[in-house]
């Protein structure tokens, strides 16, 4: 059926009116019956205001009206001897609704109701039909006889009412969403799969823009799943595990050309449009696109994708999006408000607890951390932690003889041996000009000792460089564990001080503890 064959044509039929009850010409009222002029009128008037098409039972098409040849654009020699199939969806005609059809037209049967047909060059259209099954004389269906009226204007206008209804839907619940626990991604996700139904579309992603200028990307928290072999499809379970999405650096291609141009892209021909640079081997075929940017201010902040909508994109579906697009634009800018007070919001707090050289914890945040072993169920524990103060020797000379630029450049190296000597549960801060506290965790005196010299050792052997200068430095330490007599940080660190003088006084470059 979908490559049907032109076959001989019976005469066509014009006697329709004496013996054709399922026309409904007769009259069914009070009085005389119409007179042969009347019904000829009655046919005449049908004739100029519908399309009328007749088929065998077979479903082959024998006569068709000047009407219904303007319903399909086709002409009159293209359709005569063709199969009803012809006008239909390819998968229609491959459906069981279509043989249950037309198997039921060959019992006899009438059928009506809106119907999905195919034109010329494979336009769409909706008509309202009715088929009447002729019986003839042997009782069999001799011939079909088909009425129709293009509706395809009220049923678009039926559908672009309920997926903007849908629409509506899926905006109020991304708000929603978005509203109670301001996720951005997650809003996305609630309503791209959705979106995808209401547009009709295969494929697509959701977009925000991230960064400026050369590092500029996109980052797509809702996306459909394109991988096509065992490479992609690992880098995209990869990206969505780490990254909570994908991200895409290289805008040089088809979408990326929204962002950049900010420029809607509708194309029905993705492969022909000039922002297209190909596809990667294997990548599924795209047979349509629209990229519509979402932007705030006028500026692109991020885009809707839009891939494979079996009828193509045109400005209707632009027009349905508009609503969707501005709501996303709003959401994508109160979510970078949002994150920027955040970050904003975190680097106070991390300046008001670190130093501002060496990025450690100051002395404050140390306090205020060490103090929580003196509070509660934490006091019962702290036998098994250790503090440790130690300072660079000899720092002012090195500020003397050098300067305080090269001073600050051995604070900070010194921090960065500090971080990567000391394990991650340790906590260190610069609580002083060269002096630095050391909290180790669930550490015995003697494995915290082992620590400090390890310490000590390494420093003694690293080379300290600055700007072609080359100076060894040494540093002196004094640990202690916590025992119940103490009452706070300031009597430990008291203690542990005392020991770093110690060592001071036995001449530097050593580590001393409680014996």
């Amino acid at each position: 059926m979908d490559n049907p064959q032109k076959v001989p044509i019976p005469p066509p039929s014009h006697a329709l009116i004496g013996d054709d009850p399922a026309l409904s010409l007769t009259s069914k009222t009070i009085g005389d019956a119409p007179s042969l002029d009347e019904l000829k009128a009655r046919l005449v008037a049908i004739e100029r205001s519908h399309g009328v098409i007749e088929f065998t039972a077979e479903g082959i098409i024998t006569r068709v009206n000047d009407h219904y040849l303007k319903l399909t654009d086709y002409p009159r020699e293209a359709l005569l001897g063709q199969h009803h199939s012809l006008l239909c969806p390819p998968d229609y005609v491959a459906s069981d609704e279509y043989r249950l059809f037309w198997q039921r037209l060959r019992q006899g049967q009438p059928c009506s109701g809106r119907f999905l047909r195919r034109g010329h060059q494979g336009r769409h259209y909706w008509i309202q039909a009715s088929y009447t099954p002729l019986i003839g004389g042997d009782g069999r269906v001799s011939r079909i006889v088909k009425y129709a009226h293009d509706v395809t204007q009220n049923v678009e206008t039926e559908q672009k009412v309920l997926r903007q209804g849908q629409l509506l839907d899926i905006m109020l619940s991304a708000q929603d969403g978005f509203l109670l626990d301001h996720n951005l991604a997650g809003a996305c996700d609630k309503l791209f799969s959705r979106l995808l139904g209401v547009t009709e579309s295969e494929f697509g992603f959701i977009g925000i823009v991230q960064g400026s200028g050369e590092q500029t990307c996109l980052y797509l928290p809702s996306i459909s799943n394109l991988s096509w072999d065992e490479r992609t499809r690992a880098w995209y379970e990869q990206q969505s595990r780490t990254r909570g999405g994908l991200i895409f650096s290289n805008l040089n291609n088809l979408f990326g050309h929204v962002v950049t141009h900010n420029t809607t892209v509708c194309t029905n021909h993705p492969s022909s449009h000039p922002a297209s640079r190909g596809f990667p081997p294997g990548h599924p075929q795209l047979h349509s696109f629209l990229g519509i940017p979402v932007t705030y201010g006028g500026k692109a902040i991020g885009m809707i994708a839009l891939a494979n909508r079996q009828q193509g994109y045109d400005e209707s579906v632009i027009q349905l999006l508009e609503p969707l697009v501005a709501t996303l634009g709003t959401l994508i800018h109160a979510r970078t408000l949002e994150d920027e007070r955040n970050r904003m919001e975190s680097a106070l707090r991390f300046s008001a607890g670190h130093d501002f050289l060496t990025q450690l914890p100051n002395r404050s945040l140390f306090f205020e951390q060490a103090s929580a072993l003196f509070a509660g169920p934490h006091r019962r524990k702290a036998g098994r932690h250790c503090l440790a103060l130690l300072d660079i020797d000899h720092f002012k000379r090195i500020n003397d003889e050098h300067g305080h630029l090269v001073g600050d450049a051995v604070l900070k190296e010194l921090a960065r041996l500090l971080q990567e000597t000391l394990r991650e549960q340790d906590l260190v801060a610069r609580v002083g000009g060269e002096e630095f506290a050391v909290l180790l965790h669930d550490v015995t005196l003697a494995n915290a000792y082992q620590t400090l010299e390890r310490l000590r050792k390494e420093v003694d052997g690293h080379p300290f460089c600055h700007e072609s200068r080359l100076l060894h430095l040494t540093i002196s330490a004094g640990v202690t564990p916590y025992h119940p007599t103490l009452t706070s940080v300031d009597d430990w660190l008291q203690e542990a001080d005392h020991l770093l003088y110690c060592a001071k006084h036995k001449g530097r470059n050593r580590v001393e503890s409680q014996p």
